[in-house]
């Protein structure tokens, strides 16, 4: 056999191989897309999707089924949303890392979708904080951890790209759950409303359940202890902490001040948090990109302090163009944010084995800080809720914390040499 053909022949296997390999590596993505709108109201699509959703509801139950609250009170059922979610994903990294893919996705595919559908029958304070607050958080806390992880245990090269891509969907689906919602509440009222977002919960998680891959040999535990002993990765989970801490009280109440503070009339006012979330999804894509050349840390840093400045700038806004200027431009740093913290915790690890438990570790911590950001900034909201500047304050200064944190933690992986891809 002439020697080309044999040397073809031989690679020929390879070459499908590879191929084989690079789809089932971008039907993660796709999977991993689904799953992010969806969790918010199911994992980005799915998860973070119906959580960046809450803002509509906070408003809502301000000014309708729970008006005698306070919205510090309301904005605990976000918040322990928001805690379970990420909590879950900590106890969940184990689960994840021993290779229990298919019972994470639906076990959190079945409470989302109790969550959801029982809270369009509720009445009371206690039966909306169970439903959406505790059921959906719980189920988004099954399908939250496997987005990021698998993408990440799929892609060496390209995996910023490929991770801010599949968290993009979070920043669609929130803007498809607050629009739907907000369009068809008048119309159908609370109660079908909600009921229609639970049934696109239903058909999203279809797609993860067909497609989505475990790679790897189960392994795995609660804690990766080797991580603690990780400056870089410790410093990386407090800029995380509060620099999300700051972005999800300006999610939550950024429709509220859109109503007391600005000139902008009810259709536009209900859909601020909407142009943020459209922007954010640019916003997860193109610095994504740029992330795979220059770092994921460096990206974190700088749009971590820019939120943080535009959060400052709300100070001065009133008019109605000046907030969807806003909405655009903050929206767009804080989704290249969102975009990437898995990202930064690959980065910063010495090792990437076991990702599905340091993430765990890190969105466990996070939820922490979510748990209890809302209702602080709510209490300073308080009765007086014209007087915001104690509330923007708050979430500025913790996007600037954030901000910080992470550039300490860029300087303790790799010292002052800042052409270096972290």
């Amino acid at each position: 056999m002439p020697s080309h053909i044999k040397e073809e022949a031989q690679s020929s296997p390879t070459n499908i191989e590879t191929t084989n390999q690079k789809k089932i590596a971008w039907l993660q993505v796709l999977g991993a897309f689904c799953l992010n709108p969806r969790v918010v109201v199911i994992a980005d699509l799915l998860c973070r999707g119906f959580l960046g959703t809450y803002g509509v509801y906070q408003t809502y139950y301000t000014t309708h089924v729970l008006r005698g609250f306070s919205a510090s009170a309301i904005s605990w059922i976000g918040s322990v949303q928001g805690f379970f979610m990420f909590a879950f994903s900590f106890l969940n990294g184990p689960v994840f890392d021993a290779g229990h893919l298919r019972f994470l996705l639906l076990t959190g595919s079945f409470l989302s979708l109790l969550g959801c559908f029982l809270t369009s029958i509720c009445r009371y304070y206690w039966q909306i904080l169970l439903a959406q607050g505790v059921a959906m958080g719980i189920g988004f806390g099954c399908l939250y951890l496997p987005a990021p992880a698998l993408v990440s245990m799929h892609f060496q090269r390209n995996q910023a790209l490929a991770m801010g891509i599949s968290s993009s969907g979070s920043g669609i689906g929130a803007v498809i759950f607050p629009l739907v919602f907000t369009q068809l509440e008048p119309r159908i009222g609370f109660a079908w409303a909600t009921r229609v977002l639970g049934f696109i919960l239903l058909a999203l998680s279809v797609v993860p359940l067909a497609i989505m891959r475990f790679p790897k040999s189960p392994s795995g535990a609660l804690i990766d202890v080797s991580a603690l002993h990780e400056p870089p990765f410790i410093l990386l989970i407090g800029g995380l902490l509060t620099t999300f801490m700051g972005i999800y009280t300006m999610l939550y109440y950024i429709n509220l001040f859109a109503v007391q503070q600005t000139s902008a009339n009810s259709n536009l006012t209900s859909s601020v948090l909407i142009i943020v979330n459209a922007a954010s999804t640019v916003g997860r894509i193109l610095p994504s990109a740029v992330a795979d050349r220059i770092g994921p840390i460096h990206v974190l840093a700088t749009t971590a302090l820019i939120s943080g400045g535009l959060a400052l700038c709300l100070l001065a806004i009133s008019h109605a163009a000046s907030i969807v200027v806003w909405a655009v431009v903050f929206g767009s740093t804080a989704g290249a944010f969102m975009g990437l913290p898995a990202a930064g915790v690959v980065s910063v690890s010495i090792s990437s084995e076991r990702i599905g438990a340091r993430l765990g570790m890190t969105l466990g911590v996070v939820g922490c800080g979510i748990l209890v950001a809302e209702p602080i900034a709510g209490a300073m909201l308080g009765d007086q809720e014209t007087v915001w500047v104690g509330l923007i304050a708050w979430s500025a200064d913790l996007m600037i914390a954030g901000g910080l944190f992470v550039c300490v933690a860029r300087v303790s992986k790799a010292g002052m040499n800042f052409f270096t891809v972290v």
